[in-house]
């Protein structure tokens, strides 16, 4: 049964997101976007000021606190979704304390209370959490695809960072949601009526190795999460095939997953920094695959230009393996 939050979820993210605002909980300042045209498709470069504070993967495995753990910071938790599915998980929703845009924000599992004796028989609690490294749950997908529906006003799709080469930064396991306009996010411009993704199929457009499955999900909300995890399990099949470059350790593999109403795309990945010619690095994941490369500094716009941005989506990849097509 779908809770009251989930079904006036985008109202809610809305309202926190507003709240957190003018009390000083988010900063979120717009962003500058230039477009680079590439093969039919409007490539996003998108400058984002707010995020320059966002710490860096490196700085956060320096600090030994899960920074995703509750309590969780005033203002940023939207709601909770207990009880939910076969597994009786419950999940917590809160706002992205750096938005890359407007009511950004995340889904997570809470984590699990584990009394501990210490040596000396002093008692305590932690927390443990599930790995942003774990593999999307059947769970995990019904109660995304459930928050993508209840989605009406705004289109919006889902992504998971997974892996240490995916542009990951945080070790807990988080879903993200990204509010975008009708004509985005700009991959969708290779995915139209007439192409055929009934199976797990490589996004034909592209060079580097980029798989795409339709969803056509059952009525029954009771079977949503077996048809979402065998879609899912079709692409992660695609991807352990590749034959370019070394094999998949598949308990280390790196890669991202988008989730729209429509779609469901996995991206193999083989590193998770491109350096740009300044300089500068730029941690590559899940939006910039979807065509919106975010960036935390105005000078990087024209460096990304000048590399083009198919270069440095293909430098991060994995190179398209041809016999991997149908």
């Amino acid at each position: 049964m779908t809770s009251d939050s989930l079904k006036n979820i985008e109202n809610l993210v809305i309202n926190t997101f507003k709240n957190a605002l003018i009390n000083g909980d988010i900063t979120f300042e717009g962003f500058k976007t230039v477009e680079q045209l590439i093969d039919g498709c409007s490539y996003q470069i998108r400058y984002v000021p707010n995020i320059r504070k966002k710490p860096e993967k490196d700085d956060v495995a320096k600090i030994d606190k899960d920074s995703l753990a509750p309590p969780y910071g005033h203002n940023l938790q939207v709601c909770d979704i207990p009880n939910y599915g076969l597994n009786q998980t419950t999940y917590v929703i809160l706002l992205n304390k750096f938005p890359a845009t407007k009511n950004h924000f995340l889904l997570l599992p809470h984590g699990i209370l584990k009394k501990n004796i210490h040596m000396f028989s002093s008692l305590f609690f932690s927390i443990d959490f599930t790995k942003q490294s774990n593999i999307l749950s059947a769970d995990d997908l019904s109660l995304i695809y459930e928050i993508l529906q209840n989605y009406r006003r705004t289109k919006i799709f889902a992504f998971h960072n997974c892996g240490e080469d995916s542009g990951a930064s945080q070790k807990h396991k988080h879903i993200q949601f990204f509010p975008v306009t009708e004509n985005e996010p700009p991959i969708d411009v290779y995915l139209q009526e007439e192409n055929n993704y009934d199976r797990a199929n490589q996004l034909i457009q592209v060079p580097w190795a980029h798989f795409v499955i339709s969803l056509h999900p059952p009525e029954q909300s009771d079977q949503l999460g077996n048809y979402l995890i065998d879609r899912f399990i079709q692409l992660l099949d695609k991807m352990f095939s590749l034959k370019e470059g070394k094999e998949f350790d598949r308990a280390k593999a790196s890669y991202n997953v988008l989730i729209t109403k429509k779609y469901m795309h996995l991206i193999p990945r083989s590193k998770d920094i491109f350096v740009l010619p300044n300089g500068s690095h730029k941690s590559v994941g899940s939006t910039d695959y979807a065509g919106i490369l975010i960036i935390k500094q105005e000078t990087d716009i024209k460096e990304l230009e000048n590399v083009g941005v198919t270069n440095v989506l293909l430098a991060v990849g994995r190179k398209k393996d041809e016999n991997n097509e149908e």
